[in-house]
């Protein structure tokens, strides 16, 4: 199986584009493994909020074609047939990402608990 390193831009529900982030993570490494990434790379955003409890979700959103003055529930935005719940902790990256990455793309969106 092949270990290719990911670049993933995340973004927080509800926070404009300038806050989306990348995490580095193998593809070989599953949702599990991203989530507790994510919560690493943010601290501050998931003060007291068990990571089993963050909801991610596969976005493929053009950074270019996000307005960041009207992002609002941006997941809210997306289609049905373009976005993906990634509920399974065990789900490999490498099954999600299975054609690569785009650039200049947020690919998931991190929704926290309410």
């Amino acid at each position: 199986m092949a270990d290719d390193p990911l670049t993933l831009f995340c973004l927080v529900d509800g926070e404009s584009l300038s806050s989306a982030f990348p995490v580095e993570i193998e593809s070989s490494k599953t949702i599990g493994h991203l989530k507790k990434l994510i919560k690493t790379e943010t601290p501050d955003k998931f003060i007291g909020v068990n990571v089993r409890d963050l909801a991610l979700w596969r976005v493929s959103i053009p950074i270019s074609n996000v307005d960041n003055n009207n992002l609002g529930a941006l997941l809210d935005k997306v289609p049905d047939k373009d976005k993906m719940n990634l509920t399974s902790p065990a789900m490999r990256l490498s099954e999600i990402f299975p054609e690569g990455l785009l650039d200049r793309t947020v690919h998931v969106i991190v929704h926290p608990p309410p």
